[in-house]
């Protein structure tokens, strides 16, 4: 049984390791696209974006100004795509390699602390939006308000696990339809 295991892992290396190079044609192109794209100074750091995250959502939106916002929405999305791009990886391997449950069983530890960051930073990010969305409805910008309750609404998970499932894309919806003055077309709200 070792010697079966140690080949189906070999040979899921080897075909990884064969698929990588195989892309590595073109990496010096999409290195200096992705250095373009982020640009080259300092890179995000995760935890610290997650405790000034809390720190300004934990105000009452009225002392929450919209650059601050902005700024959480912008560095919390910088900071998940960093991390995709480490889970992005995993993932790949992850599903190549679905049919082996021992594979599964030691990549999913790894792979899962790589989620669970990523879709706080995001939800982080969502929350910026919506926070502006309302800040400026209540200002009168309901066009500008709108597209960043959309942001909110398109950028979050189509339904949510918890308590009454009644999360971010459904409240950020709702906010979308009263600007539209739709709020009696009912919302989608979980999987029955």
């Amino acid at each position: 049984m070792k010697i079966c295991r140690a080949l189906i892992i070999t040979t899921c290396l080897l075909f990884s390791a064969m698929g990588i190079s195989a892309e590595s044609e073109d990496v010096e192109k999409l290195r200096a696209e992705q250095i373009k794209k982020w640009g080259t100074t300092g890179l995000p750091k995760p935890q610290i974006l997650i405790t000034k995250a809390d720190a300004l959502l934990k105000k009452k939106i009225g002392d929450q100004s919209i650059k601050e916002l902005k700024e959480l929405a912008k560095s919390t999305n910088k900071a998940a795509n960093y991390i995709g791009y480490i889970l992005d990886q995993y993932a790949a391997y992850y599903r190549e390699n679905y049919k082996y449950d021992f594979v599964q069983k030691k990549i999913a530890p790894f792979h899962d602390k790589y989620v669970v960051i990523s879709n706080k930073l995001k939800s982080f990010r969502n929350q910026a939006y919506f926070n502006i969305g309302t800040k400026l409805a209540g200002s009168g910008n309901d066009a500008e308000a709108f597209f960043y309750f959309r942001d909110a609404y398109r950028l979050t998970s189509f339904t949510d696990e918890n308590g009454d499932h009644k999360g971010m894309r459904y409240k950020a919806e709702r906010e979308m339809l009263k600007l539209l003055e739709l709020g009696d077309i009912e919302s989608f709200v979980y999987w029955k």
